[in-house]
């Protein structure tokens, strides 16, 4: 019990450190929650209220091959209701993880969403440059795309039926290395942290 205390710290640590330097916040979710989870964070906002920009990474944990049939028809809606819920000074962007990893739609407005059920529906043709890591791709992506008047989110959607292992689809000659040196750690960390919660409230 001390040891998977004592590694969610790690990841906590870790993740807090990578996002510190820019200020992202970071959201999880599992892919079956999507909608709700768009619901209770992106409020529709009323006519005269302030509401700060945003700048949304989503995250998305894939399989080898590409997203199924019902995981399609889940992120679709899901979007589909950000897309009413978003402002036309918001942007979205698309990266994904686990089977593949890469950047399949860079910062969009939330109104296009024609672009978003596109990439949504060709997910992994939709990336140009496969990586080894998708989840260090993110932030450093958010880092080099970050919008300093906006609030700027990265938002993990964890699949539990896509595989958790590395990207095994890209060969050498397609996959771009980051030059980061605490990308593994990272990478471990914070795959790690859902799981070790989830065991320690059961």
């Amino acid at each position: 019990m001390k040891s998977m205390i004592t590694l969610i710290l790690i990841a906590f640590v870790i993740t807090t450190g990578i996002a510190q330097e820019k200020n992202i916040v970071t959201k999880s979710v599992q892919i079956d929650d999507l909608i709700p989870f768009v619901i209770q964070n992106f409020p529709t906002s009323n006519d005269g209220d302030d509401v700060e920009m945003r700048n949304i990474t989503f995250l998305i944990q894939v399989f080898e091959t590409d997203l199924s049939i019902e995981n399609k028809v889940v992120l679709k809606q899901a979007f589909k209701l950000l897309s009413n819920r978003l402002s036309e000074d918001d942007l979205i962007s698309i990266v994904t993880y686990s089977g593949f990893n890469g950047i399949a739609l860079n910062q969009t407005e939330p109104s296009d969403l024609k672009k978003l059920l596109y990439t949504i529906n060709n997910l992994k043709s939709s990336v140009k440059e496969f990586h080894v890591d998708g989840i260090e791709l993110a932030y450093n992506y958010t880092n080099d795309n970050f919008e300093e008047e906006a609030i700027n989110i990265v938002v993990m959607v964890r699949n539990p039926n896509a595989s958790t292992i590395a990207n095994t689809y890209a060969t050498p000659a397609t996959v771009k290395t980051s030059k980061k040196k605490n990308g593994a750690v990272l990478i471990t960390a914070m795959s790690l942290l859902p799981e070790l919660i989830s065991v320690i409230k059961n």
